[in-house]
């Protein structure tokens, strides 16, 4: 991808059933689950708890090391480094240094942001297929 900070990680899109609790907890997590970070078998919520530390620090301006995440949400250091890894390949999560930040300050941002990533990567994916095509003497339609 072009910009260096989101340089590789994983988009995972899962097709699950928005809730319809209207609760900003059920809503939050059926965006992660989307995005293909949160896993039911995470019944305890640690991945979330976590994250929702990311973003308050990120909104706050005092990004947190993983002993200090660690630390908040009650969890090894272990377990929040597993974590804050997985959150990195769902593109949720960025590291600068020893430090953790929310890619965004905003849910809807971070989702703007993943949805520009797609289309950025499809473009070249289109570019190379049609040059393919080309190369293949197939006609291209468009």
């Amino acid at each position: 991808m072009d910009n260096d900070r989101h340089a590789s990680f994983k988009i995972v899109i899962r097709r699950i059933e928005r809730p319809f609790s209207g609760s900003v907890e059920d809503e939050f997590e059926w965006i992660c689950r989307t995005l293909g970070f949160f896993e039911a078998i995470d019944r305890e919520k640690t991945a979330s708890n976590l994250f929702k530390e990311v973003v308050a620090a990120t909104e706050m301006k005092k990004p947190l090391t993983s002993s200090e995440l660690a630390e908040k949400v009650g969890m090894s250091r272990g377990s929040v480094v597993n974590h804050l890894n997985n959150l990195q390949r769902s593109g949720l999560v960025i590291r600068q240094g020893r430090n953790y930040l929310a890619r965004s300050r905003s849910m809807l941002r971070t989702i703007e942001e993943i949805e520009e990533d797609i289309d950025r990567i499809f473009s070249k994916m289109k570019k190379t297929a049609r040059e393919i095509d080309e190369e293949f003497g197939l006609k291209v339609e468009e």
